[in-house]
């Protein structure tokens, strides 16, 4: 990478904040400096890199994939700093400024001076002017906070601390060029982001897997899954921050820039642990009423089926009922709890349940219900978005087409 093309210590530090602050404006402050300063820099790398290093993700501004990559040797670039400046201050007794202030050209300049040992053959090897690198070896020494050359008949003698300061300059270059070939070495693969929401109780394990088999032929493809309730998992899905859902379907979407499409059925389930007294009973749904209850929250379609099941039988369906949003966490509870529990499960799941659990002989009507994918419809389906899609597909077998939407 040319000298002119590649990352500053300017660059490196706004990057850093960036990822580590999730934004712009929190990474302003911690800079001590301006948003549209943070951005300018940050715009300007991803210029020379010719990539984006951000994206509007869950949760703020997250890295790309590249970015990552980028980020892991901009994090080690501001240790090799930090380290500087330890030892400068061992050697010294004084603490210099040099992650807060030093800048690029101010330790090429040490480093050209300490190599050929005038200022006027760093210059040379430079391409700026004397002066240029008089001023820069002044900043240095300003924020080193101690004398860095001293003058001999030979030229310019470099103290220990401007050896230290040539070491860090070598130490960083070495990062800059794995950047560089970062940048420069094929692609394989989907390029981007994925980002899942995943709805509760239904789905989750297809993700798992999905993700899996994404991750041995896509290095550069950035994976996130983030669970949350349907309220929640929309609103980020329709902000961009995520680029789809998985989960039972809504049929249709409850926001007009949403659409679903179908992939394949579960089957709402109730559950117990192996030994409760219920499993040597011949029961029906009107017996199970006084039962305590695990249960998705308000305004799920599992919640609702729940209520209707109970209405269907002239019940008032219970309240005393415990909220869950993890499906593992509810199985762990109902092993070890008298709970029963209503959950949705894959024919494969309910084929093998957890040890400790146990599927209750209890009669439900149309019990099943379609599992898809909420997509936007703004903007189509990207490329990423497509190959996701078709591995779920292919994961889950032949399926027949929705046959819960069509009654």
């Amino acid at each position: 990478m040319q000298r002119d093309k590649r990352l500053t210590l300017k660059h490196i530090r706004a990057i850093d904040a960036v990822a580590s602050v999730r934004g712009f404006a929190q990474a302003a402050d911690r800079l001590a400096t301006t948003q549209p300063a943070i951005s300018r820099t940050v715009a300007s790398a991803e210029n020379l890199l010719g990539a984006p290093l951000f994206q509007r993700g869950w949760g703020g501004t997250e890295p790309t994939a590249l970015g990552e990559n980028v980020l892991r040797h901009c994090s080690n670039a501001l240790k090799l700093i930090q380290s500087a400046e330890d030892d400068i201050e061992a050697i010294s007794g004084v603490r210099p400024r040099l992650v807060t202030f030093l800048r690029s050209h101010h330790l090429d300049a040490v480093a050209s001076v300490r190599t050929f040992g005038t200022a006027s053959a760093a210059a040379a090897h430079l391409g700026i002017t004397q002066p240029a690198v008089s001023r820069a070896i002044g900043a240095a020494t300003e924020y080193s906070k101690q004398n860095l050359f001293e003058r001999k008949r030979t030229g310019l003698e470099a103290t220990a601390q401007a050896r230290r300061l040539k070491e860090l300059h070598d130490a960083l270059e070495r990062e800059l060029t794995a950047i560089e070939s970062l940048v420069n070495r094929p692609r394989t693969g989907l390029i981007g982001r994925l980002s899942v929401g995943m709805l509760p109780f239904s789905g989750q394990d297809l993700i798992a897997r999905a993700f899996g088999e994404l991750t041995k032929s896509n290095p550069d493809l950035r994976l996130i899954a983030v669970p949350g309730s349907y309220t929640m998992l929309a609103e980020a899905l329709r902000r961009g921050e995520l680029d789809c859902m998985v989960g039972v379907l809504r049929n249709p979407a409850p926001y007009p820039d949403l659409q679903e499409t179908y992939l394949y059925e579960e089957t709402f389930t109730l559950v117990a642990r192996s030994n409760h007294p219920c499993h040597r009973k011949n029961l029906s749904i009107a017996d199970l009423r006084d039962e305590s209850w695990i249960v998705a929250q308000h305004g799920t379609p599992i919640r609702k089926y729940f209520e209707a099941l109970f209405r269907s039988v002239g019940a008032v369906p219970p309240t005393q009922t415990c909220e869950i949003h993890s499906f593992t966490n509810a199985e762990k509870m109902i092993v070890n709890s008298n709970s029963i529990a209503l959950l949705c499960y894959g024919e494969q799941q309910l084929k093998t349940l957890p040890d400790g659990l146990k599927k209750l002989d209890v009669n439900l009507p149309d019990a099943l219900t379609p599992v898809g994918i909420t997509y936007r419809k703004a903007g189509g389906s990207s490329e990423v978005l497509q190959c996701f899609e078709k591995l779920l597909r292919t994961l889950l077998g032949p399926m027949p087409r929705n046959p819960v939407a069509s009654r």
